[in-house]
């Protein structure tokens, strides 16, 4: 049996006496694409902030590759091949589209606190091929402060694969963006999860989004995982129809 990339083990995170994440497990393998979903206060992001270290378990550990990651830092998680994007775009306006992969390759390969008089020209063409990836590469030239807002999810995209991530942990990816940027970017990263085998888990309120892509989606509510399975079971689910839902039958 395969090694699951991420396993989330009776994970819960308590605020006094608020169990904001209460028991929560779960294992991602490798080239699949994850959806959580919940109402607002369901537990979608401090689950997250736990798996990227920024926020410890009360209880519960987590795993990367079978290794237990549950109290290193972020940034060590980070250099063992886990990848984020948020909801609110981290990109450096000043500079240019690919003068901001650049420098994600240049952490990327330690260089990044050093004194480079010609940083500028490093990584260059590995930046170029990334954003070819998201394809962004006709507009490396111009500056990230006067992109549109769909192009910058794809530019901060382009910024978490220069790390080569395993795992990439995407924040409401679609929040902000029309109806077709928001396919536009989900067929993108699609595509990655198929042609790299990246493990994505993806946090999203678009119901539409989530259908169409998710391979499997996770349900919280009130810090539960309440229901988990494909969208057909998801969909179907009288937990999540009540909980989630409202009550309604959801329906494309």
């Amino acid at each position: 049996m395969m090694t699951p990339i991420l396993e989330a083990r009776h994970l819960s995170r308590h605020f006094g006496a608020i169990r904001a994440v209460d028991d929560v497990s779960f294992a991602l393998a490798p080239g699949e694409l994850l959806a959580i979903i919940g109402p607002n206060g369901a537990g979608k992001s401090t689950c997250f902030n736990m798996l990227m270290g920024q926020l410890r378990p009360t209880h519960g550990t987590v795993h990367l590759d079978g290794t237990d990651i549950t109290h290193w830092p972020t940034r060590r998680i980070w250099r063992a091949g886990v990848g984020r994007t948020f909801q609110i775009t981290a990109t450096y306006p000043s500079m240019r589209v690919i003068e901001n992969v650049q420098m994600a390759l240049l952490s990327h390969h330690g260089r990044a606190f050093s004194i480079i008089p010609r940083a500028r020209g490093l990584y260059r063409d590995d930046a170029m091929v990334l954003l070819e990836t998201v394809g962004m590469a006709d507009q490396a030239g111009r500056h990230a402060a006067i992109l549109a807002y769909g192009d910058l999810k794809r530019l901060e995209l382009a910024i978490a694969l220069a790390h080569d991530p395993k795992l990439l942990l995407m924040d409401e990816p679609t929040a902000g963006m029309a109806p077709r940027e928001r396919t536009d970017l989900m067929r993108l990263v699609a595509g990655i999860v198929r042609d790299r085998g990246t493990a994505v888990l993806f946090t999203e309120h678009d119901m539409d989004v989530v259908f169409t892509h998710a391979h499997r989606i996770m349900v919280l509510n009130r810090g539960q995982l309440i229901a988990e399975g494909d969208a057909d079971a998801i969909r179907a689910d009288p937990r999540v129809q009540e909980v989630y839902l409202g009550g309604g039958t959801l329906a494309l």
